[in-house]
């Protein structure tokens, strides 16, 4: 009997769990035709005030080269960065581009003697030509753990960077590709 209660407490305990865990959402607003040529999809810079510059600059520009070596997958000739800032640029030129717009925040570093726990949050928005309201978005947390004696804080926040970048290009190609 009370090693049934011990089961089943451990399911529960990893049910919940689990259900907590960091995982991509996707909200898809409306449909992505991903048979449509699009001959430039452009990229504004994400707002990544919230998070250390070391680390938000290098997962923008690897979420560009990502899309860019994948983009044969897609019907899109070239993955283009915006390098204006969005603000400064032509409202009525943009309504009739397809663009990527986001923001990186949430960036929690939890240290302990032995290791540290590292969170980032980042959410994408696909916007379409002549619509104001994003055609999906893409919610993308990410965790890392790492031990201090196999590594440092560098590579560390570099791997969970990396992640990020990919998990975002990843669900980009995922609605783009036919």
């Amino acid at each position: 009997m009370k090693s049934g209660r011990v089961t089943l407490f451990i399911f529960v305990f990893f049910l919940l769990l689990s259900s907590c865990s960091a995982t991509t959402r996707t909200k898809n607003y409306s449909v992505i035709d991903p048979n449509l040529e699009r001959e430039s999809l452009y990229i504004v810079p994400f707002d990544a005030t919230l998070v250390p510059p070391d680390f938000g600059d290098p997962i923008f520009d690897q979420f560009v080269d990502t899309l860019n070596s994948r983009r044969k997958q897609t019907r899109v000739g070239r993955f283009v960065i915006l390098k204006e800032d969005l603000k400064e640029v032509e409202p009525a030129w943009l309504i009739k581009q397809t663009y990527i717009s986001g923001d990186i925040w949430g960036y929690v570093e939890t240290s302990g003697c032995c290791s540290t726990d590292m969170k980032v949050k980042s959410r994408i928005y696909l916007y379409e030509p002549g619509n104001n309201n994003p055609t999906f978005e893409v919610f993308v947390p990410v965790e890392h753990y790492y031990d201090h004696d196999r590594g440092d804080i560098t590579a560390a926040k570099a791997r969970l960077g990396k992640k990020l970048a990919e998990d975002l290009a990843e669900a980009v190609i995922k609605k783009l590709t036919p």
